[in-house]
Order: structure tokens, then C-alpha cells, then sequence
């Protein structure tokens, strides 16, 4: 029989002696010591990177770490390393990067926080998931969410499960811009609560009923956005600071819409960051509409046939500003670089938090019929308005 402690049962016990608040390097020690503790194998590879948060940066691509993003635009093949990426805490998640291979552990006081040691609490999962906000234009208040209106926190609909030899894997969607396929596809507004039939007892319930084949729930409930979000970044244009210049969505924004089927990015084994057009998957089986924030990012690759990583690195940019007034021209950068070539792109992001209850959800006239305003039926593939005569012809208008 095994006799060895479970490593929360453990931390458990720790954080009763760490009653008067250790400094974070003693925790990080601490952590550490659990990782060399004589627990079962199991368990220490568990802790080590079996579950998909730990893969944050391993060399294998597997997570989101190395892998080039329009949204930061930092090429790790040519830049190797982040300056005070250690001092900053960041390899406390983000274990195993190419420029720290020594460090292979999780600081596990990251996610877990508060008394409850075996429960991370919402605010734990914010560390690293505010930044959701600002993409995506979340918001997780009782005003603009009805699961948090209704007393849920994260673990509620992200469920710890047992896959492997880990226990710290969680249920997730399918967003189109993940690109760690570990449990893709294991939560979903049907998966546990809702029925494919979700509108029972309504006069109008089987006509809405009747759109869940085609259009998914978020459409409907979480296309009106309650926090700003990003709308372009642009990589040749720096503020004073040397900060890409950036716009903005106000609050209370409508998310762009387009066919996606859920299979993510890395369905195949590749994942290159995702460019979705509106119609690319409307006769996908399975597909159905989805909102989305689509955010237009400019960049320098090295010449036109170059890959979207294949980039000028930022400092680079700066450096071929000759005139000094922030705004890099292609003149400029092609005095460096003389194949250097703009590249420009729509990237998508998917929508599926911040869902408002029935009452605020969109209604019919908000897409059919002389007043609609929120989705443009042609660029969806279709030749109108697919709920009656003329409305096709009706453009997206913002609200």
C-alpha cells in the first residue's frame, strides 16, 4: 500500500504553518519541495507538466508560449528570451522555455491561493485570464454575466477531471485562437446543462429551437459586449514609449460573426494562428455561427513569401525610424530590409463568456427584417436575408 501524503493534503498542511504570510520566494521553495517530496511518481509528474497549464512554453510547442502571436509580436527563435523574464515571475507558469530548459516545475501558489488550498478560486484563474478582457471584451460581474449572476465561479463549468496521470485538467471549448488541443471540445452549453433544444415553453420556443442547428448560443447571447476590447494593433506605428499604436472598441460593442465548426486549430497538428473568413466553413458539417472580436494587426515580415513569424522584430522597427516621428514606412524599413514587405490581417477570436440572460439577449429583429443590424447575411455566404424577402439587403449597422 502506499503510504505516501497527496500532494494537496500536503500543501494543505503547509499552508497551516505559512499562517503569517511567507514571502513569495519562500513559497516558491516551498513548492519546490513538494516537487522532490517522495510522493508517488504519478503524482510529481503530474505537478511537473502532465496537465496542459504546465505545457505553457515547453520546447515540444505543445503550448502557447513559443508559438509566434500578431497580438505581441515577439519572435522567440530571434529573440530567445524575454529581459527580466525570470525576475518577473513569468517562468513560475511558463516552465521549460527554450532560454531557461533547467526550469521544469510549476509554482503551484500561481493558481492556488487562499485558505481552501484544493480549490483555486476564481481570482486565481484571473492571474492569467484577465488579459481575456482586453481581447475579448469579457466582463465577470453579476451585470454582465448570467453565471456569475447565478453564483458560478470558474471550476463550475471548467471541471477538474482525471486524463492521464493528471488531476489538474479542466474541461474547455474550442476557441479558434487555442492552440493546446489537450481536452479541446469536452465543454459546451450542451455538454452538461442545456438541452440542443434550450427555449421550452415559450410561444416563440420552437422557431428559436429551430435556429440552434445553424446558430451557436453565444450568437444570441453574447455578441453585445460589455468591456472595451481591441479592435487593431498596428506594429509600424509606436507611441512615445515605444508601444504599438493600438484602437479600441467602446463597451457594449457587437462582436463580428462567421462559420466555425469547433474543431480548433490544431484539429490536424498544425497550429498556425487562425484567419477566419465569415463564410470559409458555412457548409462544414457542424459548423454554425459564432461571434467574434476580428482584430486587424499590421506587421514587417522579411520578404513577401515569408510566413506570418518569419517577422522584423520590434526593436528592429524602431530602429529603422530615420525621421524619428513613430510612424515606420515601408521606405524606411526596406533600408534595412530591402525584401522587408507590410503584412496585414484580420485575426479571430472567439466569444463564448460574458452571456447575458434571456432578457437581454438579442432579439429577432436584431438579424430579420428592416431594422436588423447585427449580422451581414452576404458576407455569411448567403444571398440575403435567409428569414424573409428583401432583408437581405439590409448592411451591418452598428447599434
Amino acid at each position: 500500500m502506499n503510504a505516501c501524503i497527496h500532494p494537496v493534503r500536503l500543501v494543505m498542511m503547509t499552508k497551516i504553518i505559512m499562517k503569517t504570510y511567507c514571502s513569495r520566494s519562500a513559497k516558491t521553495a516551498l513548492c519546490l519541495l513538494l516537487m522532490i517530496t517522495p510522493v508517488s511518481t504519478a503524482m510529481a509528474m503530474d505537478i511537473e507538466g502532465e496537465h496542459y497549464h504546465g505545457q505553457l512554453g515547453r520546447g515540444t510547442g505543445t503550448g502557447m508560449l513559443e508559438k509566434w502571436s500578431p497580438l505581441y509580436n515577439f519572435s522567440f527563435d530571434q529573440q530567445g528570451g524575454i529581459e527580466g523574464w525570470s525576475e518577473a515571475g513569468c517562468d513560475d507558469c511558463h516552465v521549460g522555455a527554450n532560454w531557461n530548459a533547467n526550469r521544469n516545475w510549476v509554482n503551484c501558489f500561481v493558481c492556488h491561493e487562499g485558505d481552501d488550498f484544493s480549490r483555486v478560486t476564481a481570482d486565481g484563474c484571473m492571474t492569467c485570464h484577465a488579459t481575456d478582457t482586453n481581447v475579448r471584451g469579457d466582463s465577470f460581474t453579476a451585470g454582465s454575466d448570467a453565471h456569475v449572476a447565478a453564483g458560478f465561479t470558474c471550476h463550475d463549468c471548467h471541471l477538474k477531471v482525471s486524463f492521464g496521470r493528471s488531476d489538474h485538467q479542466f474541461l474547455k471549448g474550442t476557441a479558434i485562437d487555442t492552440t493546446e488541443a489537450t481536452l479541446e471540445g469536452t465543454l459546451s452549453c450542451t455538454r452538461f446543462c442545456h438541452s440542443s433544444e434550450p427555449h421550452p415553453g415559450r410561444p416563440d420556443g420552437d422557431k428559436l429551437n429551430q435556429h440552434t442547428d445553424k446558430v451557436a448560443c453565444e450568437t444570441c447571447h453574447a455578441s453585445k459586449r460589455p468591456s472595451p476590447a481591441l479592435a487593431s494593433v498596428d506594429w509600424t506605428a509606436f507611441d512615445s514609449e515605444g508601444r504599438p499604436v493600438t484602437t479600441m472598441h467602446r463597451a457594449g460593442w457587437a462582436a463580428d460573426h462567421g462559420w466555425y465548426d469547433n474543431t480548433g486549430p490544431g484539429a490536424d497538428g498544425h497550429y498556425e494562428f487562425p484567419v477566419l473568413d465569415a463564410a470559409a466553413r458555412k457548409d462544414v458539417a457542424g459548423a454554425r455561427i459564432y461571434p467574434f472580436n476580428t482584430i486587424r494587426v499590421n506587421w514587417y515580415v522579411k520578404q513577401a513569401d515569408a510566413d506570418d513569424d518569419d517577422i522584423i522584430i520590434v526593436p528592429e522597427v524602431l530602429a529603422a525610424d530615420a525621421n524619428g516621428d513613430g510612424k515606420v514606412t515601408l521606405g524606411e524599413m526596406q533600408l534595412v530590409y530591402p525584401q522587408a514587405t507590410l503584412r496585414s490581417k484580420q485575426f479571430s477570436y472567439s466569444i463564448n463568456h460574458s452571456v447575458r440572460p434571456k432578457e437581454q439577449a438579442i432579439g429577432c429583429d436584431d438579424c430579420h427584417g428592416g431594422r436588423a443590424w447585427l449580422l451581414d447575411w452576404v458576407k455569411l455566404g448567403y444571398g440575403g436575408d435567409p428569414g424573409g424577402k428583401g432583408w437581405g439587403e439590409m448592411r451591418r449597422k452598428k447599434p
